[in-house]
């Protein structure tokens, strides 16, 4: 393949083109015999041969050789001269076919199509960057909304409510008008609170607590009610009190303290059959002295009391006596002594025990109240015994 010049135009063109790019003459199978001037590069200039077909080679020897004229009628000469010596930059631009940039090139309709399309699809894509940034931007606001929303249904500080109002004025309106709702609620539990408080009543507190079970203040009205309970444990003194309080706040920082209590009444605390077990020696007591019987006296008080006994009963019985009944009265309580470690504790009794007496002076006394306190072991002995005149 080589560049030639048209023969009808002037302008380079391939000798296999099917026509001339610029003037559309037909060029491939158009060729003459001898064939047109092919276009030579040298280092500097550029030659164009007036007809191939004069350039002798052992190929062509013997062949007839056209006459000028003949070869002037087979092809017409470039209407440009192409025997100027060109520069460095022209030459430069031999390397690619040299268009006239006046007349439409052949690939420029397709260069131009190439290019909007390129400029269209920046475009599409321009537009789809913006919508998804928008529908990106839409969601995360949506998604932060929604966060702070849940946070202020679940806060009890009034003013992260107010905070969410003002910050999202655009919010769904459901939303609005719960955060609404939850701010008026806050509101009168604030009031609430202050009212319960100042009245210092349990009632009052409780029903604080039913009316607003996730109040901020929940755990202070609590804790005041604990302290009433506890208060009522102390004041009552018992161990069925703190036993109950127990019962009721079984958590509490005040627990230790009242099963301290609880187990310290317990260990003071008489049961039924040691108050039983009490009356009896007490009675047995008082019968030896009716029966002015030394020994059955013996028999129930210690060996530390055995003579203080014996010299009561023989005081109580005068000479005018003949008869003696002692009757122990209802209000009959027993206590537990002070506990030693290595002992079980004694039993006090204390109660009101009346005198009944028969005696041959009429003038004197038959009848007197006393106040009676007997100490007792755990074997059943009264080791001390205090008896004093009431009337």
């Amino acid at each position: 393949m080589a560049l030639i010049l048209c023969p009808e135009c002037g302008h380079q063109v391939s000798d296999q083109a099917a026509i001339c790019p610029n003037c559309g003459i037909k060029i491939a199978g158009n060729i003459p015999a001898g064939g047109y001037r092919p276009i030579k590069f040298g280092n500097d200039t550029e030659t164009v041969t007036e007809n191939a077909s004069v350039v002798s080679t052992d190929e062509n020897v013997g062949e007839s050789v056209p006459t000028p004229q003949e070869t002037i009628q087979s092809r017409t000469v470039a209407t440009k001269p192409y025997d100027k010596v060109r520069t460095d930059e022209a030459k430069a631009e031999d390397e690619e076919p040299a268009y006239d940039s006046s007349t439409p090139l052949y690939g420029e309709p397709q260069k131009k199509n190439k290019s909007l399309i390129m400029m269209l699809s920046f475009i599409i894509a321009l537009v789809v960057c913006i919508i998804a940034y928008w529908m990106w931007s839409n969601a995360a606001n949506e998604k932060m909304e929604q966060q702070r929303y849940e946070e202020a249904m679940l806060s009890t500080n009034v003013q992260d409510l107010k905070d969410y109002l003002v910050q999202f004025n655009d919010a769904p309106q459901a939303h609005r008008d719960s955060v609404n709702a939850r701010l008026s609620l806050l509101n009168q539990e604030d009031a609430d609170w202050i009212t319960a408080l100042q009245s210092g009543s349990k009632s009052k507190l409780s029903d604080f607590i039913k009316t607003h079970p996730q109040s901020l203040h929940k755990g202070e009205a609590e804790d005041l009610i604990d302290s009433i309970d506890f208060s009522v444990a102390q004041r009552k003194g018992t161990s069925e009190a703190y036993a109950e309080y127990l019962k009721m706040h079984p958590d509490s920082k005040r627990a230790s303290l009242a099963q301290d209590n609880l187990d310290n009444k317990k260990a003071k605390e008489v049961t039924a059959e040691e108050k039983s077990r009490a009356r009896d020696v007490c009675k047995r007591f008082f019968q030896a002295i009716n029966a002015r019987n030394e020994q059955k006296l013996r028999s129930v008080v210690s060996d530390d009391a055995e003579q203080h006994a014996i010299s009561f009963m023989n005081k109580m019985y005068k000479d005018d006596i003949t008869n003696m009944n002692w009757h122990i009265l209802d209000n009959f309580k027993v206590e537990k002594g002070v506990e030693n470690a290595d002992e079980p504790a004694n039993l006090i009794a204390r109660f009101s025990a009346e005198q009944n007496i028969e005696r041959t002076n009429a003038d004197l006394e038959t009848y007197a109240k006393y106040s009676v306190s007997i100490e007792m072991t755990p074997d059943g002995m009264v080791k001390k015994f205090d008896v004093k005149k009431t009337n």
